[in-house]
This record gives structure tokens, C-alpha cells and sequence, in this order.
């Protein structure tokens, strides 16, 4: 559930209302499918029984048909205590008896047609006539007899039927039945008949005497052998078990029709569910095909229709977010807007410009203020006061011969000295006097644990420079880049000439920075308008050396091969400059 909910709280508002109408679509179409589908398999299934239910009645109106025109031939062959003493005496004695038999019985009655003759007259008056079987309760033998073979044979044991469609009829004598009469027809008709009902394939039909007897078997032609050949076997081992037919059984996986019919014939309809499922589910997948397909395109046709007009929200929230992380800078493309939106990105962008202005405004105003107010301490208290009381201790701690903290005091009193001076500019020489003393507390601080050099081009120590530019990044490294844990921290401070600009190279071996932490600070100091982050320090030197000297100054970060932070300062010297620009 919290994944469904999460699926529609991403992303803007358009992307969300189109991944609702298009589940909400999904969902419609998918319901009428089902709806679709249930209502399909319902009408197969009625389609199935429909089928299987006139299979039944085809193979019941044979029956009635075939059943007449057996009677008559029943009553022809059998149809008195005569007739049938004269096929059992047919059945049970030989060839020259019989014919010696039957020889007297047309002196006495004068109109006595012999069994043989009987037969064939039948096969000619009755073209549908396929086969004949006369078998008698008290006898061994049984007559067989068909179209191809009209004198027939007696053979002894159970007659096993032929392929064709069989009447049985009881063959009674004194009012008690002495034997049956199975009359066989051409079951190609009603073959026919049932192969012409095409709804599906898998039926079968069995018609049943009261004995067990196969009447009549029809199997479609394309039923698979997977489903005949256990149909087959359950029905053949229930007949000999108990001469019941495997209803229930059969139901479970078959469209079934049964039905009893008068003078003991049952017939029994079968049609495989799993073929009727088959043929559902492929009369289905046009439907099913179709409607994913018809899917796939609406979505497709949404995707690409509103993909543009998307781009254009992501493009102007992606601006949107940059400035509220701080990026005043970032600006919408209005060349990739249009419409509504191009007129929103316009006033974004406008809005954006003013913002930004008004930061750079703000930040110069407070550089402004800091500056004032720390002329106003500065003015407070009395430089000559702290001087002379600095330099009474410097000279008391030398009368007790303590020369390292005479020193150390003196250190402290030119750094103060510099901090409350007045000046803007100094020379290069004499920020670096001030950084080595500032260095110089740091080693007092902290005992052989800090070595630091200092070194300048004697041609470069009366270059006049901004005051504090080296200064701020000696203590960013005293701040943020040393480890006091350490024995070896170590500090270098150069000025030399680099063909016509002034070099100063801060080199340290402390902790550094990460690759990233590295590339976000370059990125910020290459820009050229002001920025407020927390590299203060760096951004103070930077911007002061670059009003300074101009476009001739760079300023560089680096890592260096001991682990620690490389900051380069390039520019050329006003003369220089001035003289280089004369001669070009």
C-alpha cells in the first residue's frame, strides 16, 4: 500500500495526474475485459451444453427412426414361434439337415422361405442396413452377418459388434425372452451429423444397451489422444465392473448429458472442459491482445503528448530548487519554454536577478559595517597605551633573562600593532613579516611540532598589496589543515617572479580536502560575482586581490604530493602591466 501511495507522490503534479488517468485506465479497461471474459466462458459453457445436448437428441431421433424399420425386420426374421425355430434350427444344424428341414416345411405349408434367403432379401429391401446379429440365451452359437458378407456366419461365444449404429431388440417366444436381435445400421449419417457441430472439438457420444452393449461410439475427430484414450478406460472398466456408466466422475472434467431412454438404451454425451477452455481462451485473445495493445498506445500517445510540457515543469522546478539551495546565479532557458510557462520562467528569471542584486547589495553593506565598526573599537582604545605596556613587559622579562617569552611578547605586539593600523595596503615584505610572527605564537604554542618557511623575491618586498591576503590562509591552515598529534607539520610561504607576474605560493602537508570539497570551492572563486558560503576567508583574499589587480589575477587550490592543500596567487604588478600593455 505504501508503495501505491508513494507512486503517486513523486514528481510534479502534472506527472502525478497522469500516472493516476492512466492506472485509472488500465483499471477501466482491464474491468471491461473481465467483464467481458466472464460473460465469453459463460456462453461457452452454454454453447457446450448446448452442443452436448443436441448430440443427444440427434442420436435419439436415429434411435426412434432406426427403431421402426428394426421392428419390422425383427418381425419378418422373428416374429413368430416358427420363424424362430427355423434360425435355431438354422443355428444348430448342419447345412444338409437344415435344407432337408426346410424342404418339409414347404410341402406342408406350401409358402416356407429358408433363413439364408430371408437374409439376403433384407440386405436388398433395406439399403441403411449394415449388419445383423441373432443370438439366443440357450445357445452357444450366434449368427453374424453383414452387407459384405449377406450369407453370414454362426459363430459361438459373445458376438463382439461391429463398427456401425446397432438397435437391440428382444427376441421373445411364449412370453418370455429366449435371446436378442442387434440390427446394424450405416452410422456415417449420424456421423455426419454430429461432426456438423463445430462449436468445439473433444465430443464424444456412447449409446448403451441395459447389458453393456456399445450400440453406438462417436469421437470427434480432433479430440487429442491425451483425453480419449482415459475417457476410454474409465468407461470401459465401469461397463465391465457393473455395467454403470462413470457419470460422476466424468463430470469433473467433462460437459456431460445423459439421458435413459425406453426399452433400456442409454446414451451418454461427452465434452472436454479443458478443450472447451482452449477454444474460449483463443476465441479471447483478439479481445485481450487488442485491448493491451490499445493500452500500450493511449499511454504511449500520453507519454509523448504531455513528455514536453513535463520537461518544461522539471526545468523550471530544477532552477527553482538550485535557488533555494543557495545558487542565486542559476537561470530558467526561456528558449525551451513556451506558452504559460515561458511567461512564468520570465518572471522567475527577473525575480532571480533581484534577489541576487539585493544579496550583493546586503553583503557589501555588512563588509561596510564590519569595517566601520571595527574602526570604532579600534578608535576606543588607545593604541600608544598597549604598545608601552607590551613593551615594559618585553623588557622586564629580558632583565630576568627570559629572552623566549621577550620575544614572544614582541611577536604579539607586532601583530597587534598591524591589526590596528589603519592602513588598506602594505608591502609584500612586511605581510609576510607579519604572517611569520603570527606562525611564530603558533610554535610557541605548541613546541616542535611546527616548522614553517618564509622566503621572497628581494625585487618583490616593496610591492604594495592589500592588507590580509596571505594572512586569512595561514590561519585557515592553523584552523582547519593541521594535526597537532603530528610532529611534523609544516608550513611554506614563497614570493618569487613567474615571467611578468608576481607569484605567492602557500604550501602546507596537512589534512586537505576531499576531491569534491576541492571542486565546489574553485567552482565558487572562479565566479565573478559575490557569493555567500563558508569559505569566507578564501572569498575575502580573492575578492580584494581581484579588485585589485584585476583580470591579470588568478588565484589556484590544489592538492599536493604530501597529502596537504597548495594555494597558488598569480598577478602581474601595476608597472608591469601598464608597461607590457605599452609595448604590445
Amino acid at each position: 500500500m505504501n508503495r501505491f501511495r508513494i507512486l503517486f507522490s513523486k514528481g510534479t503534479l502534472l506527472n502525478r495526474l497522469l500516472r493516476k488517468y492512466a492506472l485509472v485506465m488500465i483499471l477501466l479497461t482491464l474491468s471491461a475485459t473481465l467483464l467481458i471474459s466472464i460473460q465469453t466462458w459463460r456462453q461457452t459453457q452454454s454453447q457446450a451444453e448446448q452442443m452436448t445436448n443436441e448430440a443427444l437428441k440427434s442420436t435419439s431421433r436415429m434411435l426412434n427412426d432406426k427403431t421402426t424399420l428394426s421392428k419390422i425386420i425383427k418381425d419378418q426374421l422373428l416374429g413368430s414361434s416358427e420363424k424362430i425355430e427355423n434360425v435355431t434350427t438354422y443355428l444348430t444344424q448342419p447345412i444338409n439337415k437344415y435344407l432337408m428341414y426346410a424342404y418339409d416345411q414347404q410341402i406342408q405349408t406350401g409358402d416356407f422361405p429358408s433363413f439364408p434367403n430371408q437374409i439376403r432379401d433384407m440386405y436388398v429391401n433395406y439399403e441403411e442396413v449394415s449388419t445383423l446379429y441373432i443370438v439366443f440365451s440357450q445357445l452357444p452359437e450366434y449368427f453374424e452377418s453383414t452387407r459384405e458378407d449377406k450369407g453370414g456366419k454362426i459363430k459361438t461365444g459373445t458376438p463382439k459388434l461391429l463398427d456401425a449404429f446397432y438397435i437391440k431388440l428382444p427376441i421373445t417366444q411364449g412370453g418370455a425372452e429366449v435371446g436378442s436381435m442387434f440390427v446394424g445400421f450405416q452410422k456415417k449419417e449420424l456421423d455426419t451429423t454430429l461432426e456438423n457441430l463445430h462449436s468445439f472439438n473433444g465430443l464424444s457420444l456412447y449409446m448403451i444397451s441395459g447389458t453393456a452393449n456399445r450400440l453406438y461410439t462417436f469421437h470427434d475427430k480432433g479430440m487429442s489422444t491425451n483425453i480419449l484414450k482415459p475417457q476410454e478406460a474409465s468407461i470401459t472398466e465401469s461397463l465391465q465392473k457393473n455395467s454403470e456408466l462413470p457419470i460422476t466422475e466424468l463430470d469433473k472434467t467433462n460437459f456431460v448429458q445423459y439421458q435413459e431412454l425406453p426399452d433400456d438404451y442409454r446414451i451418454l454425451a461427452v465434452l472436454d472442459k479443458q478443450t472447451v477452455r482452449k477454444t474460449a481462451v483463443k476465441n479471447l485473445a483478439p479481445l485481450l491482445i487488442g485491448v493491451i495493445l490499445l493500452d500500450g498506445i493511449l499511454l504511449a500517445f500520453l507519454y509523448k503528448t504531455f513528455k514536453r510540457y513535463s520537461q518544461q515543469i522539471d526545468s523550471v522546478m530544477g532552477a527553482m530548487n538550485e535557488a533555494s539551495a543557495g545558487n542565486l546565479d542559476t537561470r530558467i532557458d526561456t528558449s525551451q519554454t513556451e506558452y504559460e510557462l515561458k511567461v512564468l520562467s520570465e518572471g522567475i528569471n527577473e525575480m532571480l536577478e533581484s534577489i541576487s542584486q539585493f544579496v550583493e547589495d546586503i553583503y557589501k553593506l555588512e563588509i561596510k559595517q564590519k569595517d566601520a565598526h571595527m574602526r570604532a573599537l579600534q578608535a576606543q582604545i588607545n593604541p600608544h597605551f598597549l604598545y608601552n605596556t607590551l613593551e615594559y613587559i618585553r623588557m622586564y622579562a629580558l632583565s630576568e633573562g627570559s629572552e623566549e617569552l621577550a620575544d614572544v611578547v614582541y611577536a604579539f605586539s607586532a601583530l597587534l600593532r598591524n591589526n590596528t593600523n589603519q592602513e588598506k595596503k602594505i608591502s609584500l615584505k612586511e605581510e609576510l613579516d607579519f604572517c611569520e610572527k603570527y606562525v611564530y605564537l603558533y610554535q610557541m604554542r605548541y613546541p616542535n611540532r611546527v616548522a614553517y618557511h618564509f622566503t621572497i623575491d628581494s625585487t618583490l618586498e616593496k610591492i604594495e598589496v592589500p592588507k590580509f591576503i596571505v594572512q586569512p590562509l595561514v590561519e585557515n591552515y592553523f584552523k582547519h589543515g593541521i594535526d597537532f598529534t603530528r610532529l611534523d607539520n609544516a608550513l611554506s610561504v614563497k614570493v618569487f617572479r613567474k615571467g611578468q607576474c608576481v607569484k605567492i605560493l602557500v604550501k602546507d602537508n596537512g589534512k586537505g580536502m576531499t576531491e569534491e570539497r576541492l571542486k565546489a570551492i574553485k567552482d565558487r572563486l572562479s565566479h565573478p560575482k559575490v557569493e555567500l558560503h563558508e569559505s569566507i576567508g578564501l572569498q575575502n583574499v580573492n575578492e580584494r586581490l581581484r579588485a585589485s589587480f584585476g583580470s591579470s589575477y588568478r588565484m589556484e587550490l590544489s592538492r599536493n604530493a604530501e597529502g596537504g592543500l597548495t594555494v597558488s596567487m598569480t598577478f602581474k604588478e601595476r608597472g608591469a602591466e601598464n608597461v607590457s600593455g605599452t609595448a604590445g
